[in-house]
């Protein structure tokens, strides 16, 4: 149900899900966690066990609406209808919704905390957002907030990876041609999971910092949801981080 990074610390809870565990049927089976095509009765129980597994109430769960950019908000400053691709919270912030997520199926889920468990943030970054550098964006909010880079942890979620990535010519124009692959491909393929380590790094986490955690999305039905494998409508796993 959850995979989880191992350097965070134990004031923090967090988790990326996988699709297994829930009660969702048919192509959204079985923990999906998103609202599109599925009963939303059994989206809300999926919710509910994997909150459970987290150590949090569903109310206290803040997402909003993802639009591939690269706004970064505040979890307390948001509702239901804020658009934004990264939520941060710190721990002194008002409110009780004390938990952030963001939701893929393919792109690359991000999650952030300091050493003392003091700030958490939770990135939405597909490659869209990659080229916006909303990485780099979520820790520059933090810096501001008071965070040092120095002494941020981050952990790169499951998504999809370079062998399944094929794009066009228009977007693989728009990376570095170090994460652009094309020996052996009709077209080219890029590498997403470098391209947003190197915008940890580059923004001053160190690499022994930087966590990957699960595997391709796409090559592997049997434990995520994939748009690209699967089409519009599949399902969606959650990425979350927050306070106990």
């Amino acid at each position: 149900m959850l995979q989880r990074a191992e350097l965070f610390p134990s004031a923090i809870t967090h988790g990326f899900t996988t699709r297994e565990g829930g009660v969702s049927q048919g192509r959204h089976a079985s923990l999906n966690l998103g609202s599109r095509g599925d009963d939303p009765e059994a989206v809300a129980e999926n919710l509910r066990r994997v909150a459970e597994a987290g150590g949090f109430a569903p109310k206290e769960l803040v997402r909003v609406k993802q639009v591939h950019g690269n706004a970064v908000r505040a979890a307390h400053e948001v509702g239901e209808q804020s658009e934004a691709d990264a939520l941060w919270r710190h721990r002194d912030h008002p409110g009780s919704r004390r938990v952030v997520g963001v939701m893929t199926a393919d792109c690359v889920p991000i999650l952030l905390c300091d050493r003392r468990g003091t700030m958490v943030a939770a990135v939405h970054s597909g490659w869209k957002g990659t080229v916006a550098n909303i990485t780099t964006r979520a820790i520059e909010v933090l810096r501001e907030a008071g965070a040092d880079p120095r002494h941020l942890l981050a952990a790169i979620g499951p998504c999809i990876e370079l062998d399944a990535f094929e794009v066009g010519e228009e977007v693989a124009a728009q990376f570095d041609e170090r994460f652009v692959a094309r020996a052996g491909h009709a077209k080219p393929h890029v590498d997403l999971v470098a391209c947003v380590r190197a915008q940890l790094e580059g923004a001053g986490v160190p690499a022994a910092q930087v966590e990957r955690v699960g595997a391709c999305t796409h090559a592997r039905p049997d434990l995520y949801f994939s748009y690209r494998r699967d089409g519009a409508g599949i399902g969606q796993q959650l990425s979350f981080i927050g306070f106990r």
